[in-house]
């Protein structure tokens, strides 16, 4: 049997899987934070030891390894297997990462952005029946990913879909749909930087000031969506990353902002919905893009 293996690396977390090749969960680590590492090459040395500890912990061969997937926040060269200068990921600016990875583990290694890898795995295991379909990661930062005709959608140069580096009256469009945006606005109204999950507990519990935070935040996103939508139309639009965790506390405001925007998804049938996998989509993704370049 063969096996691939994928890591994904978020703004403030990484984790690694194994899979085999028809993509079936072998083993999962546990997250660790980049934040207790002071260095990029600390950061690597701990990938690259949970990468080995999950291995040995199966007891497989890495000849039977089929490759390394890896998603990550962009703006990235997948093409030459480079971190560019990302936002939400500082530490790994202009970072030749698969060639690291690929000498230091001794697996051929491939990267992607981790949206577009969580939409290719949404697409796979939740909405195959679909043409169109659109990856959203709410987290550290604010990724889109695009499924058209079961192909991702990177553009010319490998790297579209940007669009929450675009400019927006806040600033760019991530500034106000990202976990910051929360942490500050829960500072403006409570005096002190509230965790979101801390902020949704709030939410639940009917404080008004934890209404108004995600009402904004909502109607942000919403706002941000309308312009995707009206440009590729989707069928399906799945929201994952840790922020959606909060869905139920946003969706309703993203949704009014939505239809003031977007004639689309007043007239058509357009699901939007809480990812029920999450990272688990980005590893299976990562995996599935493995497979497409070996093959």
């Amino acid at each position: 049997m063969k096996y691939i293996v994928s890591i994904d690396i978020g703004g403030t977390t990484f984790n690694s899987g194994i899979f085999t090749d028809s993509l079936n969960q072998v083993a999962i680590s546990k997250k660790d934070k980049i934040r207790f590492y002071k260095s990029k090459n600390d950061v690597v040395d701990a990938i690259v030891k949970q990468v080995n500890d999950l291995i040995d912990s199966v007891n497989i061969s890495k000849t039977d390894i089929l490759g390394l997937g890896v998603g990550a926040p962009g703006p990235l060269d997948p093409k030459k297997g480079i971190i560019l200068d990302t936002p939400n990921l500082k530490i790994f600016k202009n970072y030749h990462i698969t060639y690291d990875l690929t000498k230091k583990l001794r697996i051929d290694t491939f990267i992607e952005n981790d949206a577009n890898l969580f939409a290719l795995g949404e697409w796979l295991l939740s909405y195959k029946k679909n043409d169109v379909v659109l990856g959203v990661t709410l987290g550290t930062g604010l990724g889109f990913g695009l499924i058209i005709n079961n192909q991702i959608f990177t553009g010319g140069n490998g790297m579209a879909m940007e669009y929450g580096l675009s400019p927006f009256e806040w600033g760019i469009a991530e500034k106000n749909a990202c976990i910051e945006f929360i942490r500050n606005k829960s500072e403006d109204l409570y005096g002190q930087r509230l965790s979101p999950v801390k902020v949704e507990e709030l939410y639940h519990n009917g404080d008004e000031k934890a209404k108004i935070i995600y009402n904004e935040f909502g109607k942000n996103l919403g706002k941000v969506l309308s312009h995707v939508i009206n440009m590729i139309d989707p069928q399906i639009i799945s929201i994952g990353g840790g922020l959606s965790k909060a869905f139920d506390c946003f969706s309703k405001s993203m949704i009014s902002e939505i239809k003031l925007y977007s004639p689309s998804y007043n007239v058509n049938q357009i699901i939007i919905a809480r990812s029920k996998l999450r990272e688990l989509s980005t590893m299976v993704g990562a995996c599935q893009m493995v497979k497409n370049i070996k093959e």
